[in-house]
């Protein structure tokens, strides 16, 4: 439509040209307020303000309204901080109680082989003092000499293996403390606390592994993807990074229900977790419950809320939030 109003005028300009070339006097369009009596008995080149408005005007009223454009979607990007405090706080938790066990055993390891050592060398000098009673009083007292810093040195050893024995047994109690032991895969009465605690450790490794190859990984590998120009990060790789953060801090959530006395461990979470590390088996989870409600389904809705359908760790209390 602004083609044919800029037509109208070349249109107009055309005639007043060629009209200029029979009336050489005339040759300028001109457009005004009013009309002089001349003006009037011959305006060829000059056209009324007014005129010129309402051919604007009439060509401006056929011109077909502009649809308006569809707002733009806003892409979630910022992650909550608490999201990643969990994840951190939790692989730091589990980092500073195998340093620890991790420490005491090798004291312990080391007291033991001291203390052989040190009856060993006690037998020795016991025979050789028994096989050397007929060998002067010299000999003698400096044999007994020996045997009596020996023994002190024993004394010592004993006292401070006790120590190291006390310490080991705080540590078992504070792992009892911490861990529901009984709840963890390959628990077993019968093969003593030292083989329970280390195959609780096996677990407690194979369960950071499996959500740092799983999940740490990937949000690593992204924001590295993007560290260089962060402000430019795809809609993809933003939505990604959250989806992965929030099924991580599911993943810990769940892994708690071993830990917290305060949450009780229900149906088959511990076989979900298990020490395989292979991921979730479908057959083991329920549906999720949408006609009396659940915390499940809280989750499920402020997730589809912040955009995210699919997740890469979908389980909350036994509930397949990726089906609903």
């Amino acid at each position: 439509m602004k083609y044919k109003l800029l037509f109208l005028l070349f249109f107009l300009s055309l005639l007043i040209h060629v009209d200029a070339q029979q009336q050489p006097e005339r040759t300028k369009l001109r457009v005004v307020d009013t009309l002089t009596k001349q003006e009037r008995a011959n305006r060829n080149p000059v056209i009324l303000k007014t005129e010129l408005d309402s051919l604007i005007q009439l060509y401006l009223a056929k011109i077909p309204p502009v649809k308006p454009q569809e707002p733009v979607r806003e892409v979630i990007n910022k992650i909550p901080s608490w999201v990643t405090g969990a994840g951190i706080g939790a692989l730091l938790l589990i980092t500073l109680l195998l340093w620890v066990l991790f420490r005491y055993h090798k004291r312990l390891n080391r007291a033991i082989a001291d203390l052989k050592r040190l009856i060993q060398n006690v037998e020795f000098y016991s025979a050789a003092a028994s096989a050397g009673e007929n060998t002067g009083s010299r000999n003698k007292t400096a044999l007994e000499k020996k045997i009596n810093e020996l023994s002190a040195e024993l004394d010592k050893q004993k006292k401070a293996h006790q120590f190291t024995l006390q310490e080991y047994e705080s540590v078992k109690k504070a792992i009892a403390e911490v861990y529901k032991v009984k709840n963890y895969p390959f628990y077993d009465k019968a093969k003593g606390e030292g083989q329970m605690i280390k195959n609780l450790l096996i677990t407690e490794r194979t369960v950071a592994l499996h959500a740092f190859e799983k999940f740490m990984k990937p949000v690593i590998q992204i924001t590295d993807a993007n560290k260089n120009n962060p402000a430019k990060i795809s809609a993809t790789d933003s939505e990604k990074l959250l989806e992965l953060l929030v099924s991580l801090s599911l993943y810990y959530i769940e892994y708690l229900y071993l830990r917290i006395n305060d949450l009780s461990v229900g149906g088959n979470m511990v076989q979900r977790i298990g020490s395989n590390g292979k991921g979730i088996d479908p057959a083991l989870l329920k549906k999720l419950n949408v006609e009396h409600g659940s915390r499940a389904l809280v989750l499920r809705m402020a997730l589809n809320k912040s955009g995210i359908t699919k997740l890469s760790y979908p389980v909350f209390d036994e509930t397949d939030l990726n089906n609903f």
